[in-house]
């Protein structure tokens, strides 16, 4: 079954896009002057292959990279693959794959080199075949007994009067999705905003609202919003069982995917996936949301630049961030982390970004989040901005809070949580390493300014694990720190460092951003005069109390759960789209893409029956 335009002006849309599309770098020639009875009707191309799905070595994990040579065995129901390595250096007649032994003479070497072809349809009226892809075919949804019609016959027929096109009503789209407090919330601050950045366009050039382009056909919706727990490693879970850590951490996860009508097609342009641990969950995650992937594909329509000198579709990404970030605050949420780092290859959210969208640096990335940032702040959404390191590692000034391992918020998929781990192992396999030596008594001097700078007075050499972990940890994440980003959405305690959700906040009118909780005043009181804020200078500071107002004892937003196979989470997404060919490289692909991501979503259970050739 194929896509239904609503219009024949939709269909027009649909064939006369296919011959700008950026696959091909020009435009292709008129349907006219195509002679070749081989090409697909609507692109006028031939054969056209599909990405291939990344293939991985089984024992180790590593890519098998693009025509390199492996080793595979095939069953019925699997493919084993094995890289180079991985076969040479199994000195035993088997080789280990997921705990099952196989023979290794039966591993036959092959080349990464096979190649997939678009499949084809026939209309049934015209007789003439056209690519799956360009007809927006649903082979998933396909009926042997029900005549697949193409664009052009499909215009035909209605101006003929024998085809009535359908109600938009009839075809189901993302606004069709369920609408969710956070969606409404996103697409409402969204569309004034838009609708501001227009308007200041139209003073900027002289011209009338109507007459500058405008973003048109957005809809935000949240696809899935689920509630999971992350557990916490064993190891680190050790080192802290005397101080009652928990053993894990419930979450509500979140995926927000962004999609814009183009060219009569609805194409899902950006995707979002949250973790959000509520008033519920215990410290240190308590009130606290990460950002764990965040992609797009740069396909915005219109491509201009905004009023505020960025492009337009920047500003509709940051939008929807400043918007969630909003919404987090109002809901009583207290920090959001942002890891700034640029996907992995096969890390992204959507399958095989375009080609014509340039990867993008650390240093690119983090600007554009910093970006963000800026802007929340000038609308008091955000009222201070640092880094995972100088708020955890670094403690200068009055703070008093003493750095341990055990107050960095843990998260599902983390970069620290994973390295911490790690770091727990290697400091065992020294313990275990020095006790063989009988060199038990011996540990490893942690340097004293490492110490200092995290308040630990004990520098004699017998630091603890959590002091040996915490200067490994910042050792790790000091050259990347920035890249941590941690944005506060309320003030945090200067003495203790953690954050004020209720009661007061007590302010110095005279320094800047020193503000201390209810505790920490208490503490403060019970101190001599000198000892007192600020304590490097004789002046007396007073403290002023100011009420904290509009946070809310619980973080839920009565939104109920939103469960999907496919959607949960961002691995279960990308496979759906690399087992299916659904990539996003270029619009075209994009196009059906989105359509076939449409399908899923609307019909969660069903299956595949039959295919198209």
């Amino acid at each position: 079954m194929a896509h239904i335009p609503a219009s024949v002006e939709d269909a027009r849309l649909i064939i006369d896009s296919l011959r700008e599309d950026p696959l091909y770098g020009q435009q292709l020639p008129p349907v006219s002057d195509s002679i070749n009875e081989n090409a697909c009707q609507l692109c006028k191309q031939e054969k056209l292959t599909f990405e291939p799905p990344p293939m991985y070595c089984f024992p180790c994990g590593a890519r098998i990279r693009r025509n390199g040579p492996y080793y595979a065995y095939d069953t019925r129901d699997t493919h084993h693959s094995v890289c180079i390595p991985c076969y040479n250096k199994s000195r035993a007649h088997t080789i280990e794959v997921e705990g099952q032994m196989f023979p290794k003479a039966r591993f036959q070497k092959k080349r990464n080199d096979e190649e997939t072809q678009e499949c084809w349809v026939n209309c049934e009226r015209c007789n003439c075949w056209q690519h799956q892809i360009c007809a927006l075919f649903n082979d998933i949804n396909y009926d042997v007994e029900q005549a697949y019609t193409c664009l052009y016959c499909y215009i035909e027929e209605v101006k003929r009067g024998l085809h009535v096109p359908s109600p938009q009503s009839a075809v189901l789209g993302a606004s069709d999705l369920p609408r969710t407090a956070l969606s409404d919330h996103i697409e409402e601050r969204l569309f004034k905003r838009l609708k501001l950045e227009r308007q200041a366009r139209a003073v900027q050039t002289g011209r009338s609202f109507d007459e500058v382009a405008g973003a048109d056909g957005l809809v935000v919706r949240v696809v899935s919003s689920v509630d999971k727990k992350v557990g916490v490693k064993p190891r680190f879970l050790e080192t802290f069982q005397e101080d009652n850590y928990p053993t894990e951490f419930p979450y509500k996860s979140k995926a927000v995917l962004l999609f814009q009508k183009i060219d009569g097609v609805e194409v899902c342009l950006f995707g979002m996936y949250v973790q959000e641990f509520g008033a519920e969950c215990a410290f240190p995650n308590q009130r606290r949301v990460y950002l764990s992937y965040l992609d797009s594909v740069k396909y915005f329509r219109p491509g201009i630049k905004a009023a505020t000198g960025e492009a337009l579709r920047t500003f509709v990404y940051h939008e929807i961030l400043i918007g969630y970030l909003e919404y987090c605050k109002q809901r009583g949420f207290t920090s959001c982390y942002i890891w700034a780092r640029p996907p992995l290859e096969g890390d992204n959210i959507f399958y095989c970004n375009p080609m014509i969208q340039t990867t993008r640096t650390s240093d690119i990335l983090r600007e554009w989040c910093l970006a963000m940032i800026r802007k929340a702040t000038k609308e008091e959404i955000v009222v201070e901005l640092t880094n995972l390191y100088d708020h955890f590692f670094i403690t200068t000034g009055e703070c008093k809070a003493k750095v341990t391992a055990s107050h960095l918020p843990y998260f599902d998929g983390g970069y620290w949580p994973g390295a911490a781990e790690d770091m727990v192992n290697q400091l065992h396999q020294e313990e275990d390493d020095q006790k063989l030596q009988k060199k038990g008594n011996a540990k490893k001097i942690i340097r004293k300014r490492a110490l200092e700078a995290a308040c630990h007075t004990d520098l004699s050499g017998n630091a603890s694990k959590d002091d040996m972990l915490m200067q490994k940890l910042g050792e790790t994440i000091y050259p990347m720190k920035e890249d941590f980003i941690m944005v506060h959405l309320q003030y945090s305690c200067s003495h203790c460092r953690s954050f004020m959700s209720s009661g007061k906040r007590w302010a110095c009118h005279q320094c800047r951003s020193f503000y201390i909780c209810d505790k920490c005043y208490s503490a403060e009181q019970e101190l001599e005069e000198r000892e007192r804020h600020p304590s490097n200078s004789r002046e007396t500071h007073e403290l002023h109390p100011v009420d904290i107002v509009g946070v809310p004892e619980e973080t839920k937003d009565g939104d109920g759960i939103i469960e999907s196979k496919f959607f949960d989470t961002r691995q279960a997404f990308l496979s759906l789209c690399q087992e299916n060919h659904y990539q996003f490289d270029t619009l075209r692909l994009a196009r059906h893409s989105s359509m076939m991501v449409l399908y899923h979503l609307h019909n969660p259970t069903h299956q595949r029956f039959n295919r198209a050739v």
